[in-house]
């Protein structure tokens, strides 16, 4: 009598391999989208608490936004060496880094940018992968609008519009001591505050960067957005209804 041998045959094995490897390609698109929803949940929680901190800050300097916010990227900005008030408004600089940056994915020979970087120095500074749209800038030229550089005019009619220097400016059109025009803040529902970085080639740009980042969330193509209201939307690339132009391109809301 044949002795009956333990294990499996080759082809057995073969077959096994086969079903684990089909099941993971169907679970694996999933679980990454999981992923990068969760993701940006994440993002949007960030960008509410900055929101709340902005606003508190507002509120102790008679409704003006933070500054120095880098005119030419709004993605940074600078602080005196005796300024209290950025540990004190936003304790934890982590918060400035979408969770969906890829630190790996960048267009140049050099990573030289880290969101969530906070730098003490005279000046010092915050990176972030945050547009921040709600403060003041130190660009002057007389054509710019409390700092920030106004390549186009922002009008109550056009699609360009102007980052918001003071929230009781939202729903006016405003002229900085000095500068030659006036400049349409869109109204507080409107108006843009903190939102995901975001180009419609895929890349965003700033002050330290080799070339460019990828988009936070390139899978979903869109952007999470905080109103001066308070209020938080997604924003696909369909759905943006306005811009800024800074050095780089077009910040869009």
């Amino acid at each position: 009598m044949m002795k009956k041998k333990n294990g499996f045959t080759l082809i057995e094995l073969l077959v096994v391999i086969a079903i684990i490897a089909i099941l993971a390609s169907i679970l694996f698109e999933p679980l990454l989208r999981a992923r990068d929803m969760a993701r940006r949940a994440v993002c949007a929680s960030n960008l509410k608490q900055l929101y709340l901190s902005l606003m508190m800050y507002a509120e102790d300097y008679d409704g003006y936004g933070i500054g120095i916010i880098a005119w030419g990227s709004p993605s940074c900005f600078s602080f005196p060496t005796n300024a209290p008030w950025v540990a004190a408004y936003f304790p934890n600089p982590n918060l400035f880094r979408c969770p969906s940056t890829d630190w790996r994915a960048f267009k140049g020979a050099t990573w030289s940018y880290r969101p969530g970087l906070r730098a003490y120095g005279n000046p010092g500074y915050q990176r972030c992968s945050y547009w921040i749209m709600f403060g003041t800038s130190n660009h002057a030229d007389g054509y710019d609008l409390y700092g920030w550089h106004m390549y186009t005019r922002s009008t109550d009619t056009g699609i360009d519009k102007a980052p918001c220097p003071n929230y009781k400016f939202c729903g006016k059109y405003v002229q900085s001591p000095g500068d030659a025009y006036s400049h349409y803040i869109l109204p507080a529902s409107r108006q843009i505050c903190v939102s995901d970085c975001y180009g419609k080639t895929g890349w965003w740009y700033g002050y330290g960067l080799s070339s460019g980042v990828r988009n936070n969330h390139l899978e979903f193509d869109g952007a999470n957005v905080v109103y001066m209201d308070g209020h938080l939307e997604w924003k696909a690339r369909d759905q943006f209804q306005y811009a800024f132009h800074y050095y780089y391109g077009d910040i869009l809301w």
